[in-house]
């Protein structure tokens, strides 16, 4: 059972909020703000309230440390997200402890490994040049939507092995569901955004097992297929139950946070044209060559840079969440054990006393070989996480992005409006609530 009284952690700084909803209508509608403001006001450990109970929110690289790595196996990841994702993305990574999560994670692995990351590297140009066609002759795009099409068709290729159009449109519409449902209160009513997310899991459920057979008998190089084969040590595989599982899980992950991290990299370089054009030469030195391998994208060190600095700034999941399975003490704070902790990324990627630059200032050369600001403050920086819950995707994520930027940045000048600032919903993952509206120039 979690502590989800407000008496329990009255020692705890903050506030109750109002009846019933809490604090929930201000986080919501603006986390950023919402993080930013109750640090300001009560210091690094506080407590706000939902209707789902009350949590204590963590700020610091030490409290990322101690929950992420030191104590991690004293608190669980399964007890602090099932409540609100339970229905939505049961037997996922993310809801997994201790050995189950390690044996899981080991056979996941194998599908990210130097061989089929190469496998998955092959088939990226040709689809990303195909959607980069749907730029030509036009002024003005909603950039959000189409890196969503355009995360959506590679990862239908390189995980799925699927192509068909009217597939592809309903996976887009079950996983938005799914997502959106993920910050919803959990309503089990059809109308509701929680029931379309729910109906959104099922018609994946039901679409993903419809073709599972096959992927077993006649596999490719597409993740479904690696995962319907991938044994651990001890040579055990996965159930059909399980596959899909984390099918759905990998399809959100990679789908939307990438999405989100193209469309956020878009709006940094239009705002800077300097960088755009140190990016742009970059790109352009770069040799797309038919053979290319997955260590030559080292070679872009500049979006290196600039991708680190943009998940720095708004990274697409900003906190996570766990169940304390002990007494700890934080920062002169006791915290009960079954108290629900949240560590903010995004506070941390903020707080001054972390960087040596101004954290407000864009500033890719934070992360440079000659100033590497991010190791002089250990677990400052966290965007895919830290400890045994690290994102077991985040190179398939970086290999994407960087191959995309280079191929938009070779033909293409990216601006926007004198003053435009992008309006971004923080919850249950940022995303631009305009979608993005950019100028785009032929080169």
């Amino acid at each position: 059972m979690s502590i989800n009284s407000y008496k329990v952690l009255g020692h705890i700084p903050g506030d109750n909020g109002i009846p019933f909803f809490g604090h929930f209508f201000p986080f919501v509608r603006n986390a950023s703000k919402f993080w930013t403001e109750r640090r300001e006001k009560y210091g690094d450990v506080f407590k706000y309230r939902t209707p789902l109970g009350t949590s204590v929110v963590l700020c610091g690289p030490a409290a990322n440390k101690l929950i992420l790595v030191e104590e991690a196996k004293f608190t669980s990841n399964k007890e602090a997200w099932e409540v609100s994702l339970s229905d939505l993305f049961p037997n996922g990574l993310m809801l997994m402890d201790g050995d189950r999560h390690q044996y899981h994670r080991s056979i996941m692995n194998e599908a990210f490994k130097k061989e089929p990351m190469q496998g998955y590297l092959d088939n990226m140009p040709q689809i990303i040049a195909r959607e980069l066609q749907k730029l030509e002759g036009k002024k003005k795009v909603l950039f959000f939507p189409f890196f969503k099409e355009l995360t959506l068709q590679l990862a239908a290729k390189v995980f799925f092995g699927l192509t068909l159009k009217d597939d592809l449109k309903n996976i887009n519409k079950a996983i938005s569901n799914i997502v959106s449902a993920a910050s919803a209160l959990p309503i089990k009513l059809p109308f509701t955004a929680y029931g379309k997310g729910i109906a959104g899991r099922k018609y994946l459920v039901n679409y993903f097992q419809s073709i599972i057979k096959e992927k077993r008998s006649h596999p490719n190089k597409d993740l479904f297929s690696r995962l319907c084969q991938a044994k651990s040590e001890e040579g055990n595989q996965f159930t059909d139950s399980e596959i899909i599982d984390h099918l759905i899980f990998v399809l959100m992950a990679a789908h939307d946070t990438t999405a989100i991290t193209l469309s956020m990299m878009g709006y940094y370089m239009a705002k800077d044209p300097k960088w755009q054009e140190r990016l742009r030469k970059e790109a352009q030195s770069f040799q797309l060559k038919s053979n290319l391998q997955v260590k030559d994208l080292r070679q872009l060190e500049n979006i290196g840079l600039f991708m680190k600095e943009t998940l720095r700034r708004q990274p697409p999941l900003t906190t996570s969440v766990r169940k304390l399975e002990k007494n700890m003490e934080v920062d002169g704070h006791h915290l009960p054990k079954n108290t629900i902790v949240n560590v903010v990324y995004e506070l941390t990627h903020h707080d001054e006393r972390n960087w040596e630059s101004s954290p407000h200032d864009f500033d890719p050369e934070r992360f440079s070989k000659a100033r590497n600001e991010q190791s002089k403050c250990p677990f400052a920086y966290a965007p895919f996480g830290a400890g045994k819950h690290h994102c077991i995707g985040y190179a398939f994520a970086e290999m994407q992005i960087k191959l995309v930027f280079t191929m938009l940045l070779k033909d293409y000048k990216l601006s926007v409006p004198e003053g435009y600032e992008c309006p971004i919903k923080d919850v249950p993952l940022k995303n631009p609530t305009d979608e993005l509206p950019m100028l785009i120039e032929a080169l």
